[in-house]
């Protein structure tokens, strides 16, 4: 009997520390007023809420013990709430109002606000660490945001070369900022992860705009926008962070970060270093790098002065020429660039930024920007028995400034800014391991000044937006005239563009809305659209000199869209119609040293489809979170250079019909979380005659994730990736009179265990 007694005392006491409790209160502001929509989130158990219409929340199935609570509303200040939880809790928060001086008005002027009538997903710390697990830029982007399609060159998420696509537009008409700085490279306009990797790691929120949307700096937003924000330093308490990850290919990585949090004397820092090495899953497609990313900050009454820096460097084996399906078919791996091909390539970032508070409405930021980049680009061929090596090393230096005046009011939001750089690149070819004596260097400087205004206004239920950028580039290279065998220049080049947005968002109740908008912008051709290669030489010379041979691009792009976020559901649906004049599609021929493809105008094209983006909470414990896309995509009129027959209504290059992502979630436990994720990419045409031999066949690919929580300061995450085995291929171009692609890795895994204190 007393063993009976025991066991059932023993019994009481385990279901008393296993006992779900419940957390249930409501969100106010400091006038008492309901916040519907607030975020409720706990950390520690990756548990979360939102508050409904009249502000209330709750959170069941808790255990007893002590909880962090972190509630946010847009336009307030995070709240924590700690808790020492014994049984069913109510309480009520109160938010107050945030100041405009804060770190995020660094990203805030270029950034949609989020009843804007811009078609938008921003992603928050919490829902970005949810898919983060040391992988590229772009792989992480596609599965948050709809209509985006990355891909590898060396056949894994890790390293070595990727690009990625927005509503099948390449990565080069697609605007990058990191805390409102451009990352794109201003000739070619394209951004390479590859030379700061691991950068995901230091990001405290991104937001994806599709469409033309807000006004930006540098490279037009023709596809779209992500604006990146750094990791934020102005935090309660200071944070170290050690990640190891291992996988196959030989794939490891290791991070350390640390934050001060804000010190005494009103200083704050942040660091981190990363090295991450893989073989790749390709044949001699490997990666060794290192990046380090430091900000610093002092935190005033009315004035914020941070520093943020990166640097990295990759040495890549090459990886770049797409291999004939059946080559690829028969042995995946293949690799058809020489073995001895290994870039050796760096990119640096500096900016030194100011935000004096003038007024509690009124701020202004400016900032001072450096960003560099340059290496090795070796390009081997075999010339009879002997084997050549090209190196194709270049150059950037980057300057620039910007300033923003931000001016917010109960009804009026506005903002002004300016931007202003100069980006010089220096082109060089040497034969290997000739390299003192280069036989072609030549010169590029571009310039640009824009500057925008853009104001919302609330009336009741009615938000009215406008914005007005104008952007003046030129662009002037110079050849090298003893390659060239004469004196040769070529004409400045110079745009002025005006770029128009409007729109209108009506608010059926807070948690509900729908919006329209118009908005224009035009692109500048980049470098290898004009020279069609990669040298100024006899053979595009001439070519050069007449500015009408290839054209400015233009898109009229019409939104509208249907919003709506409840405790249980968050989702968004957008009609989009992107009306272009002149697009710079690809023809599906490549330079001939395979690096880039190549591009002409043409007339009349347009691309109209539907996207949603959705999660769903369906318990506590399962949630259902996605987006899908149904594109059209249509060029009227393609008549390939040189020949007499014309095709007409084909299907723009690159363009799938059909994206889908599906990440279902299941927490059987509090501190354990598994996610079967799904992706669908449909076919795609590669060239502009729409030859069914050239088609980029459709994929659908499946992974397993599992994280888990040990203790308080530990966490594991395991990833199987293409789970079923799926032979399936990203990108790919007709080579030949057969279609060439890049094949992507079978079931693969990656393993990353981090520790915080």
């Amino acid at each position: 009997m007393k063993k009976i007694l025991i066991i059932i005392f023993y019994l009481g006491l385990s279901n008393i520390a296993n006992a779900q409790f419940s957390i249930s209160g409501k969100v106010v502001n400091e006038n008492k007023e309901s916040l519907p929509g607030a975020n409720i989130y706990i950390p520690s158990l990756e548990l979360g809420a939102v508050s409904d219409q009249e502000g209330s929340f709750i959170l069941k199935d808790l255990p007893s013990g002590k909880l962090s609570l972190e509630v946010s509303f847009i336009g307030y200040q995070k709240q924590r709430v700690s808790l020492d939880l014994r049984g069913d809790t109510m309480i009520d928060i109160i938010l107050i109002e945030t100041p405009l001086l804060t770190e995020e008005v660094t990203v805030r002027a270029i950034r949609a606000d989020k009843l804007a009538p811009i078609t938008q997903r921003t992603v928050d710390y919490q829902e970005l660490n949810e898919v983060f697990n040391g992988q590229d830029g772009a792989f992480v982007l596609e599965t948050l945001a709809p209509s985006i399609q990355a891909n590898s060159e060396s056949g894994t998420r890790f390293t070595n070369y990727g690009t990625m696509r927005m509503r099948g537009i390449d990565q080069r008409r697609i605007n990058i900022t990191l805390n409102g700085v451009p990352l794109n490279d201003m000739m070619d306009q394209g951004v390479f992860f590859s030379n700061f990797t691991d950068f995901t790691n230091s990001i405290e929120s991104i937001q994806v705009q599709r469409g033309v949307g807000t006004s930006t700096n540098g490279t037009a937003s023709y596809a779209g926008s992500i604006s990146y924000e750094s990791a934020r330093l102005n935090v309660d308490a200071p944070e170290t962070t050690v990640s190891l990850l291992g996988g196959s290919f030989n794939t490891w990585q290791g991070s350390a970060e640390v934050k001060t949090g804000l010190l005494e004397n009103k200083m704050a820092f942040y660091s981190r270093v990363s090295l991450t090495s893989s073989d790749g899953f390709r044949d001699h497609s490997g990666t060794d790098s290192y990046s380090f990313f430091f900000s610093g900050g002092y935190f005033g009454d009315k004035d914020i002065i941070r520093f943020t820096g990166f640097n990295g460097r990759t040495q890549n084996q090459l990886s770049y020429i797409p291999v004939p399906i059946s080559l690829a078919r028969e042995n995946p791996r293949t690799n058809v660039n020489f073995e001895d091909d290994r870039d050796n390539f760096g990119q640096s970032f500096a900016q030194l930024e100011h935000t004096r508070m003038f007024s509690k409405n009124t701020t202004l930021t400016s900032s001072l920007y450096y960003g560099g980049a340059g290496g090795d680009f070796p390009f081997g061929f075999e010339d009879g028995e002997a084997f050549v090596q090209i190196n194709y090393p270049l150059f950037n230096n980057h300057y620039g400034a910007m300033s923003y005046l931000q001016h917010s009011t109960d009804t009026w939001d506005l903002s002004t800014g300016v931007h202003a750089y100069t980006f010089r690149r220096k082109n060089i070819e040497q034969l290997v391991p000739n390299f003192a004596s280069p036989y072609y260097e030549d010169r590029s400087v571009k310039d640009e000044f824009s500057a925008f205004a853009k104001a919302s206004y609330t009336l009741s239920n009615w938000m009215f937006f406008g914005d007005i950028q104008g952007r003046f580039v030129n662009l002037q290279m110079f050849p090298d005239t003893e390659f060239l065998g004469e004196n040769r220049t070529v004409p400045l080049y110079s745009w002025q563009f005006l770029n128009p947005k409007v729109g209108v968002t009506y608010q059926f109740s807070p948690l509900q809305n729908v919006y329209g908008s118009f908005g224009r912008t035009g692109r500048e051709p980049n470098r290898s659209d004009f020279l069609g290669g990669v040298q100024i030489n006899a053979g595009n010379i001439d070519f050069l000199q007449d500015q009408n041979n290839v054209r400015a691009e233009f898109v009229n792009n019409y939104e509208v869209g249907y919003r709506i976020a409840s405790e249980h559901t968050n989702a968004q649906i957008n009609f989009f119609y992107m009306d272009f004049e002149n697009e710079i599609a690809p023809i599906g021929a490549f330079v001939p040293q395979f690096f880039l493809q190549l591009y002409a105008n043409q007339e009349d094209s347009y691309r109209r489809g539907v996207e949603l983006d959705w999660t769903s909470k369906f318990t506590d414990k399962l949630r259902f979170v996605g987006n899908a896309t149904y594109m059209r995509s249509v060029i009227s009129r393609y008549q390939p250079e040189g020949g007499t027959e014309v095709f007409n209504d084909i299907r723009t290059p690159y363009s799938p019909e059909v994206f889908l992502n599906a990440r279902l979630q299941y927490s059987p436990l509090s501190r354990l979380q598994l996610e079967f994720h799904s992706r669908y990419v449909g076919e795609s045409y590669t060239e502009l005659t729409n030859n069914p031999d050239f088609i980029l066949p459709a994929y659908w690919v499946n992974n397993l994730r599992v994280s888990t929580k040990i203790g308080k300061h530990y966490t594991f995450d395991l990833e199987v990736n293409n789970l079923f085995n799926e032979l399936y291929f990203t990108d790919g171009a007709p080579l030949g009179n057969e279609l060439a692609v890049f094949a992507q890795a079978p079931r693969h895994f990656f393993g990353r265990f981090t520790a915080r204190f």
